[in-house]
């Protein structure tokens, strides 16, 4: 599973069960029960990605680029859960894009819709505890990758063409 799954993945665990939520009562949600609902299905998911992944590869982080993908695709959630409450799209559609994709830009926001929604303890929560949980579990996996595109054979042949200056 790519960094983009993982990132879709994790803003889908998150915050899908709010979104349907909200449409199934058609009215605000219990704090409490976001704060607890929220991240419990966002770890479950963590928790089977983590088993199904094979283990031997070198691969992204799941706990980091879930978290990345509930962050910075919670302006959006935000507002399609408030669109199901008769606001965000419903209103000014055009100011509510543009806030949206700036909201996507600086991931803040997210966090200032959270507030908005009830969902920012549960948003801390994840935040603050998928890194942890990267540094104890997928210390191994990488957050960013870097490529060589040459090989130590490559590196040891230039290194033998370029002149040796000694001293007399």
């Amino acid at each position: 599973m790519g960094a983009k799954s993982l990132f879709g993945l994790g803003a889908l665990s998150f915050w899908l069960p709010e979104i349907a939520l909200y449409a199934w009562t058609g009215h605000e949600l219990n704090r409490k029960l976001v704060t607890l609902l929220l991240p419990c299905t966002f770890l479950l998911v963590y928790l089977v990605v983590s088993i199904l992944r094979p283990k031997r590869m070198t691969k992204p982080s799941a706990a980091i680029f879930m978290a990345l993908g509930v962050i910075f695709l919670g302006t959006l959630a935000v507002t399609i859960g408030a669109t199901i409450l008769d606001a965000g799209f419903r209103g000014d559609a055009v100011s509510t894009l543009l806030a949206v994709l700036l909201g996507t830009a600086i991931p803040i926001y997210a966090f200032i819709g959270a507030t908005y929604d009830g969902s920012l303890y549960a948003l801390i929560f994840v935040s603050t505890l998928m890194p942890l949980i990267h540094l104890v579990f997928e210390r191994q996996n990488w957050i960013i990758r870097f490529r060589c595109h040459f090989s130590c054979d490559t590196i040891l042949d230039l290194w033998s063409i370029l002149p040796v200056h000694t001293d007399p």
